[in-house]
């Protein structure tokens, strides 16, 4: 079967969540200071507490290796190290993680 073509100029709703949770710790503080727990960007609003909600809804492992990778910005290698697991099997829930929060947040799996 033969790959899809990724069109470049088409956003990914997984890439998009990974981008939000890199984020996070500034987008918590944003939220103590402001008191403000929601983000508009191109008629998308982000709220601070679905983004909680929906890493309490990811299973342990896979929240994990992306709250280390993602959110602290630990590399795979040290992730991998922490959890006692390979770097591609880090990159796997990660990815899974990335996939799950997308579906959660926009409603619909993405390719």
């Amino acid at each position: 079967m033969p790959k899809k073509k990724v069109d470049p100029n088409i956003v990914q709703p997984h890439k998009v969540m990974r981008e939000l949770y890199r984020n996070y710790m500034q987008f918590r503080e944003y939220v103590r200071a402001s008191g403000v727990y929601t983000l508009e960007h191109k008629g998308l609003t982000i709220s601070f507490y679905d983004l909680g909600k929906g890493l309490n809804n990811l299973s342990p492992r896979k929240k994990e290796a992306f709250y280390l990778n993602v959110i602290l910005d630990k590399k795979q290698k040290d992730v991998a190290e922490i959890m006692g697991i390979t770097t591609v099997s880090v990159g796997q829930y990660v990815e899974a993680a990335s996939r799950q929060l997308a579906e959660m947040y926009f409603g619909e799996p993405d390719e």
